[in-house]
């Protein structure tokens, strides 16, 4: 039987077409992590995570002599304690625990199967109590509605164990603390207790008469969700078809988010949210919301979750600014950073957070020396040259309020919002200190754990060359971070708190709104 020379093409063609699509098929990453690490595994991970911080990391480079020895120290504990087969999520939270010796708020473990036997109840602080409620957020015994011990332990050492897996500036937050407090085996293991399918909780009212709890912890067996993993992945050589179906229904998270709407709190007063900068730059409509909110005697905006570098909201919300009227050098400067040295970075670097070289400004060289001579000198062999960062130029107008819900999640230039309106005499922090996570991070995969590290690669200071890098910006109202905001009564604490003297005083002093909110 003889075949055309179209035939034969075409037959080459779709063998061709067919490895290509089962080739695509092997690149899908698939969750490798392995379930336990030997101690040899356990030590080629600790010397490449040192490896990378010692080259990477703009926390690290601050000081050197004295976070080298504290983290091999704390590197050779780890290989001492885990000599025999070691959870990867227990690895993982040990490697949390050095990562925060760097006082960096940018760094991260991710991607680890927890297997922690989450606590099956929520903990919500009230003053010095702890509420123990179900999942709709009632007590879980309305006659005993606070925790003071689990396993007979007080309250306080399981607050302290948890504190050790965050970094210094999120150590004294309510929310960053609340996901580790919950992980009751992995603290167990901290205090030195027994794991139990079960956890014991002691009760009290306000009579001071307690009563205790059995509670189950959900179930965890690893070895079976590796052995129905393993199955799983022997009956996935899927057909083509069925490949080319899974590929047309993917898409991205970022794009899956609904956009928030402004909302009415009362007829003086609404409030907007917003987490994902990037997606506000892009949309119009969005955009449009926020400038109908500010037309209101008072805005709210809740960025709480806020992240990404779009420089857009921060434009806009500057209309809310005070008149500068200062002679000073670089009225316009707003901050200054550098980045880590690596032969991998291009000196683009800092360009996405808004940031451009110090010749950008066309200054002179003795403009140039007096603006920067209050900055830190540095290690020109770890750290790029200095970039600057300016205010935008809008000039401010209206009479309104702005007050804005912030916590240790608002990252990013969430942390530049927060910042730069914390000195604006019409503007109002609310809610608990950010972490002073300005930067770039870098980010890298143990070889042995699968565990995706990230931490700062750069640095960020304000316009006198003082470092905001992990100092976070305190709330003008403090407000622990709960979801079930009572709007208006946060309307009362804005109006309720000590006005704010103005920078500069204008030749026509702006009467605040303050007065007229309900």
């Amino acid at each position: 039987m003889s075949f055309s020379y179209r035939s034969i093409v075409m037959l080459l063609s779709v063998i061709i077409f067919a490895s290509l699509l089962k080739l695509a098929f092997f690149a899908v990453p698939k969750d490798n992590t392995a379930p336990m690490l030997n101690a040899q595994e356990v030590r080629q991970d600790l010397y490449a995570l040192l490896d990378q911080i010692e080259q990477h990391s703009a926390f690290y480079a601050l000081t050197p002599d004295k976070a080298s020895p504290q983290l091999k120290y704390m590197a050779s504990l780890i290989v001492e304690q885990y000599q025999d087969m070691t959870p990867n999520d227990r690895f993982a939270a040990e490697i949390t625990k050095l990562l925060n010796s760097l006082k960096d708020p940018g760094a991260q473990v991710h991607d680890f199967d927890d297997q922690s036997g989450d606590l099956p109840l929520t903990l919500r602080p009230l003053n010095d109590q702890w509420l123990a409620l179900d999942s709709s957020n009632s007590p879980i015994n309305n006659d005993f509605p606070f925790v003071t011990h689990i396993d007979g332990l007080p309250m306080s050492k399981w607050v302290a164990a948890s504190q050790a897996y965050l970094p210094e500036p999120a150590k004294q937050s309510q929310e960053m603390q609340l996901p580790w407090l919950k992980k009751m085996n992995l603290l167990r293991e901290d205090l030195g207790l027994s794991i139990k399918p079960y956890v014991l909780i002691t009760l009290i009212n306000d009579d001071l008469q307690t009563q205790q709890v059995t509670l189950a912890l959900p179930s965890h067996e690893p070895q079976a969700q590796l052995a129905a993993s393993n199955q799983e992945d022997k009956t996935q050589d899927m057909s083509v078809f069925e490949f080319i179906n899974q590929l047309s229904q993917f898409e991205r998270t970022e794009f899956q988010d609904v956009p928030h709407q402004l909302e009415t709190v009362n007829n003086t007063t609404v409030k907007l949210k917003i987490s994902d900068l990037y997606a506000f730059e892009l949309n119009r409509d969005l955009q449009q919301e926020l400038l109908k909110g500010m037309t209101h005697p008072l805005l709210i905006i809740d960025l709480r979750d806020a992240s990404g570098f779009s420089p857009k909201l921060l434009s806009l919300l500057s209309r809310y600014q005070d008149a500068d009227l200062n002679n000073t050098l670089a009225p316009n400067v707003m901050g200054f950073a550098h980045y880590r040295r690596s032969p991998e970075l291009r000196n683009d670097y800092l360009q996405p957070l808004n940031f451009k070289p110090l010749d950008a400004l066309e200054y002179s060289v003795p403009r140039l020396k007096s603006l920067t001579r209050n900055l830190p000198s540095v290690d020109e062999d770890k750290f790029s040259p200095w970039y600057i960062r300016t205010k935008p130029a809008v000039t401010p107008e209206g009479r309104n309020r702005l007050a804005l819900l912030v916590s240790p999640k608002c990252r990013q230039e969430c942390e530049w919002i927060a910042y730069r309106t914390k000195s604006w005499s019409r503007a109002n922090l609310i809610g608990e200190k950010t972490s002073g996570d300005f930067a770039r991070q870098y980010h890298f995969k143990l070889p042995n754990s699968g565990l995706d590290i990230r931490f700062s690669s750069s640095l960020t200071y304000d316009a006198q060359g003082k470092l905001l890098s992990g100092a976070g910006t305190e709330p003008d109202i403090w407000l622990p971070q709960n979801s079930d905001i009572q709007w208006q009564g946060l309307v009362s604490l804005v109006r309720s708190a000590k006005p704010k003297t103005q920078l500069i005083q204008t030749s026509q002093p702006t009467k605040l709104a303050q007065a007229k909110l309900n």
